[in-house]
């Protein structure tokens, strides 16, 4: 009786409260998962085409278009904190595919992008830190905040590359003395941009003795420079024998 009166109640739910796509609040399958237009349109597993020394590979999860862009504002300049949980199941949908695998093979662990304590205490979180955390701790990379922020500096969305590379140079900092020699290191972000962000925090993780860096974005309009793997929403036959092999 407990459980029909349960499932009794859990259908109730899903008819009065339908799971619906973050982007679109069209009805989806599954809480927070995007609906299949919006997967289409928005998520991506590519690498970025072009040299980003001291960056030895850049990698997106989805373009910065349409409902990415509105999740991550609301997010940044809302301080909503309710997107995170869609961003989380994107995440997870993708945490098995081959691009990640690659990625984070012989990462020794994970680094965000650290906001200066100013914007920090404004915020009241760090967004990349939201996004990546939970994420990275199942699959056992540890996320270490080794990078800090020396100054505050304007928001860059406005900016152009010339502009951010002028304001952000000597921008950040080793957060403590950590020998990072031999060390494979990550960079996660929210948005990469231009590039110029990531690759400051890269010089300064390179000062420390780090051997490779790479990065991973949640977001990245850069389309025309990213070399497409192989689309997600085309891949579903091909990564279900991928996680066969690794169960």
């Amino acid at each position: 009786m407990e459980k029909f009166l349960r499932e009794l109640w859990d259908a109730l739910i899903y008819f009065l409260f339908p799971p619906r796509c973050p982007v679109c609040r069209e009805i989806s399958d599954e809480r927070y998962r995007l609906c299949a237009a919006c997967e289409k349109k928005i998520l991506r597993l590519d690498t970025y085409a072009g040299n980003f020394a001291p960056i030895d590979r850049v990698l997106r999860v989805t373009k910065y278009r349409g409902g990415t862009r509105d999740l991550l504002r609301k997010l940044k300049f809302d301080n909503n904190l309710n997107v995170i949980p869609a961003m989380k199941k994107i995440l997870d949908d993708v945490a098995s595919r081959e691009e990640i695998f690659s990625l984070l093979d012989g990462v020794n662990f994970a680094v965000p992008v650290p906001l200066h304590a100013e914007r920090f205490s404004e915020r009241g979180f760090n967004q990349t830190t939201e996004i990546f955390g939970e994420w990275l701790s199942k699959k056992n990379l540890p996320l270490r905040n080794l990078l800090t922020r020396t100054r505050a500096t304007p928001k860059l969305y406005s900016l152009n590359k010339a502009e951010r590379e002028k304001i952000l140079v000597g921008a950040f900092a080793a957060a403590e003395a950590v020998d990072l020699r031999g060390q494979s290191v990550l960079i996660v972000d929210d948005i990469f941009t231009t590039g110029t962000t990531c690759r400051e925090c890269a010089k300064v993780l390179k000062s420390m003795g780090a051997k490779k860096i790479f990065v991973l974005a949640f977001a990245s309009d850069f389309g025309e420079n990213f070399s497409q793997a192989v689309a997600i929403h085309q891949s579903h036959k091909r990564v279900d024998n991928t996680e066969d092999r690794v169960r």
